[in-house]
């Protein structure tokens, strides 16, 4: 009777750390990823209590850092209501790509007000995408209606649809050795769909974007961030030739500090321009010379002894053509390529 009763109270433990509750969807500011891909397709098995899942065959593929900045006056106007931007910088074979992802959180209400990712503009601007209220349990759900417009490839229109967020199941989840090392541990996860349909002009259901996010959060780890996240992409769009899925995987590594190295590394320049050059620092840069240059190497623009911290414009009227922005200090430096069209 001893034995049973030390198994039930180990087992009620262990389901206590199970479904502790998911503080958030996105985590700390400068967090950092392992990126992956894997041969065979992953199996997110059923929802339910108690479930295992053994993803063993992921490869490293990259590094992605994720860092939380404040909106700008000009982002607050074309996503209202966004409170947060999460700055994605990712590497894979040394190419660099950049993405955004507009948030808002109002009375701890978690929604999507847009993003910005390759080839495709979203802005909720007519119906923000919300996930729901944190801290969420298992068992959580909504159905929310989204809409607004989008620019595709060289299309633009509105679009309409829906997102559905569960938490819909707890258990162990473990991964293989690949970027920072092997993990395993008592997760919940957050399952979310989002369906939109276009349209363009008068035509109505032009394409269609479905999206299936699952997010695993460790239940005693003590980040906000999800441990494991899976996100597939399906995107039809036959005015554009357009028939593809894409899938992302990526695995919390840690929360970067603030080293010299990092502080230029999160450096990002929104790209294309417009009528100005606009620069993104999370963290301040003291006495920093920016130097813009075209192609051949001439000075196109050029200011010394400045701080940048937050947003820096620089209003600069450029033809269409390819440029170089650079930035350093006697502590570092980088150097940006932007694209006037």
């Amino acid at each position: 009777m001893k034995i049973k009763l030390l198994f039930l109270l180990f087992f009620t433990s262990l389901i206590s750390f199970s479904q502790n509750p998911i503080s958030a969807f996105y985590g700390e500011n400068m967090s950092s990823f392992s990126l992956a891909t894997t041969a065979n397709p992953i199996n997110h098995g059923p929802s339910g209590a108690n479930q295992i899942w053994n993803f063993d065959q992921l490869i490293a593929l990259g590094t992605s850092i994720h860092t939380n900045v404040s909106p700008t006056t000009a982002e607050t106007s074309t996503y209202p209501g966004t409170t947060t931007v999460m700055v994605s910088n990712s590497t894979i074979n040394a190419a660099l790509s950049t993405s955004k992802t507009y948030t808002k959180l109002l009375s701890n209400v978690f929604s999507f007000t847009g993003f910005i990712n390759s080839g495709l503009t979203a802005n909720f601007n007519t119906n923000n995408a919300t996930l729901g209220a944190f801290p969420m349990n298992y068992g959580f759900s909504n159905n929310d209606n989204v809409a607004g417009n989008y620019v595709y490839t060289t299309y633009s229109g509105t679009f309409s649809g829906t997102l559905v967020t569960t938490v819909d199941a707890y258990g162990t989840l473990s991964l293989n050795d690949f970027g920072s090392g092997a993990y395993s541990g008592n997760v919940t996860r957050i399952k979310t769909v989002l369906n939109i349909s276009m349209n363009w002009g008068i035509l109505s259901n032009v394409g269609t974007i479905n999206q299936t996010s699952y997010s695993y959060y460790d239940s005693i780890l003590g980040t906000t961030n999800p441990i494991f996240r899976s996100t597939t992409s399906v995107s039809v769009f036959p005015l554009a030739s357009i028939n593809q899925t894409d899938i992302s995987l990526e695995k919390f590594d840690s929360i970067i500090l603030s080293t010299t190295k990092n502080v230029f590394a999160s450096i990002w320049i929104k790209n294309p321009i417009e009528n100005s050059i606009e620069i993104n620092s999370q963290y301040p840069i003291d006495n920093a010379t920016i130097i813009v240059t075209d192609i051949l190497g001439k000075i196109i623009y050029q200011t010394k002894n400045i701080s940048i911290q937050g947003v820096f414009e620089i209003p600069i009227l450029l033809t269409k053509g390819v440029f170089l922005v650079s930035i350093s200090n006697d502590n570092g430096s980088v150097s940006k390529k932007i694209v006037k069209n």
